[in-house]
């Protein structure tokens, strides 16, 4: 069993060295879990911290170069989030943390216009902490994202490296660093606890069927139009405005494959059932695979036939991939799946 090569701006071993590597400490699965999701963690910590630290670099001392660096660690910090995107319980329920790194959806565009309200001329100053007291939509990647990339932004009067825009990037750069070092650490906390609670199994294991359910549903069928009018709009993908959409989906499945199934195969190795894991990890090969030659983005594929045809092809490998999990897995381990969220009202 092999799993594709991680994405170049993920820094993860592969799972066979993960695995490994757990097992010399621990082999039960919450303990291959707890660790492969701690080493997401820091890795986000790791990358907002070196976000926030060139946004510093870039505006005491602009350039084109330095700007061109900002995007990029941007685009590594925010792949680094996407790869725990997965996980949906414990410390990034607190405290809206979740909504706090990546707000999104956003039908109504409240980062641009949270954007605008602090942008104006007449704010001297913009801290992490004056963030951090308002509302999400100003606090994460989407709204570095807006500053970064929206030609409302880049070719208007407040283009980076312009005052306004630099202190809100590096307000918002900053608040990332201080969120992603607290969650870091709020997991490790969380240790004991969750290696001694045997419902963290359904937990981490329902929280993984949520999110390959989110993916399929609304990052790839609803900027399809498989869903909602029937009319292909981008627009509805996350990281539109950076042309990213598609190597964030890939960089979420990716951190399934590094954080969650090498706890997965512990699990199912313990109820004799390590096929399974092996049909899903062959399973999720196969998705990952979708990605070799892809554009980085979903726009250029919603013009032609083709690149349709290629994007119901992912889409019918991401949900092939979840009913794994939430049909013979699920009923292998007696999972009972609790409210999803994005289920709606």
């Amino acid at each position: 069993m092999r799993l594709t090569a991680p994405l170049f701006i993920l820094t993860t071993a592969s799972v066979l060295g993960i695995s490994m590597s757990v097992q010399a400490q621990d082999t039960s699965p919450r303990a291959a879990w707890h660790t492969q999701i701690g080493h997401g963690y820091q890795q986000l910590a790791d990358q907002t911290k070196q976000l926030a630290s060139q946004a510093d670099a870039y505006c005491a001392s602009p350039s084109d170069s330095g700007l061109t660096e900002v995007k990029t660690l941007w685009t590594n910090a925010f792949a680094a989030w996407q790869a725990v995107r997965f996980v949906d319980f414990g410390p990034i329920e607190q405290n809206t943390r979740a909504w706090k790194f990546q707000f999104w959806p956003d039908p109504k565009n409240l980062t641009a216009s949270k954007a605008s309200y602090w942008l104006k001329p007449e704010r001297e100053s913009v801290t992490a902490a004056d963030l951090a007291r308002d509302s999400v939509a100003i606090q994460g990647f989407p709204a570095a994202e807006y500053l970064l990339f929206d030609p409302k932004v880049t070719d208007g009067e407040n283009a980076l490296p312009s005052a306004p825009s630099c202190r809100l990037l590096t307000a918002i750069a900053h608040n990332l660093e201080n969120n992603a070092a607290e969650l870091s650490n709020d997991w490790g906390q969380l240790q004991a606890r969750y290696l001694q609670t045997a419902d963290y199994n359904n937990g981490t294991l329902t929280s993984a069927m949520h999110a390959l359910e989110i993916m399929a549903d609304w990052r790839i069928a609803a900027p399809l139009g498989v869903r909602g009018n029937g009319r292909p709009n981008p627009y509805l993908a996350d990281a539109w405005r950076s042309g990213e959409s598609l190597n964030m989906i890939r960089a979420s499945l990716q951190g399934m494959a590094d954080y969650f199934v090498p706890g997965l195969n512990a699990l199912m190795a313990e109820n004799d059932a390590l096929p399974l894991a092996e049909e899903f990890s062959a399973q999720l090969n196969k998705t990952l695979g979708h990605f070799t030659g892809l554009p980085a983005d979903i726009t250029p594929l919603l013009q032609t036939e083709e690149g349709v045809a290629s994007l119901n092809a992912l889409l019918a490998d991401v949900r092939a991939t979840g009913q794994i999990l939430t049909g013979p897995i699920a009923a292998k381990l007696s999972v009972v799946r609790g409210f999803n969220s994005s289920d709606g009202d």
